[in-house]
């Protein structure tokens, strides 16, 4: 069975990805600390809420430098809803925030005339991944979020969506990855992601 840390840094309620990681066979630990990190060999940081609360909590567990050490290690990362956005270098919601910085880019808000924040289920177009083995083609995932990646690097992205403009959706780069939707919360499909994901090994 996979050990898994789900880290915990108080951005919203763990059951759903502990539940479906469970699911597809995960031992699964939920971790408050950065020797915790250290200690396991696959780490999903989740999340939902702000990009700026979610890196004053991740810095004031010292869970920053942690997880920037976990990814240079060679071992397993990856980021789901604002746990993927804090992958990037910055974040532009309710001011100018710096990310943990493992991918190049800026998340700033939809600028569409749709509804925002983007709700719902929407179509991946999927770039050839581990990740995305055995999926039907053009699946479909659950989105909530008001912010996206901008100015990212096209050679790490992995999947992408629409929603009044084309954006990125999944980025990979050797054992650092991230979904903006929620696969927890996206059925069949989201199940198959995460197993995926536990059996991913760059």
């Amino acid at each position: 069975m996979t050990r898994v840390a789900v880290v915990d840094y108080d951005m919203g309620n763990l059951r759903s990805i502990t539940n479906a990681l469970r699911t597809v066979g995960a031992d699964v630990t939920v971790v408050r600390g950065a020797d915790e990190v250290r200690d396991h060999d696959r780490v999903v940081l989740p999340g939902v809420g702000a990009y700026g609360a979610a890196m004053d909590h991740l810095r004031g567990a010292g869970l920053v430098e942690a997880l920037r050490e976990h990814a240079q290690s060679g071992r397993p990362l990856f980021g789901i809803c604002i746990g993927f956005q804090v992958l990037f270098e910055r974040g532009l919601e309710h001011g100018d925030h710096a990310g943990i910085g493992l991918f190049a880019g800026t998340v700033a808000r939809f600028e569409t005339d749709l509804h925002v924040p983007h709700v719902g289920w929407n179509a991946l177009d999927a770039r050839p991944h581990a990740l995305w083995d055995g999926l039907p083609e053009r699946p479909h995932v659950y989105f909530v979020h008001s912010y996206h990646p901008v100015d990212v690097d096209d050679d790490v992205v992995i999947g992408t969506a629409e929603y009044g403009e084309r954006f990125a959706c999944a980025v990979a780069r050797d054992n650092v990855a991230g979904t903006q939707f929620h696969p927890e919360k996206s059925g069949p499909v989201g199940l198959a992601i995460l197993r995926n994901a536990l059996e991913w090994s760059p």
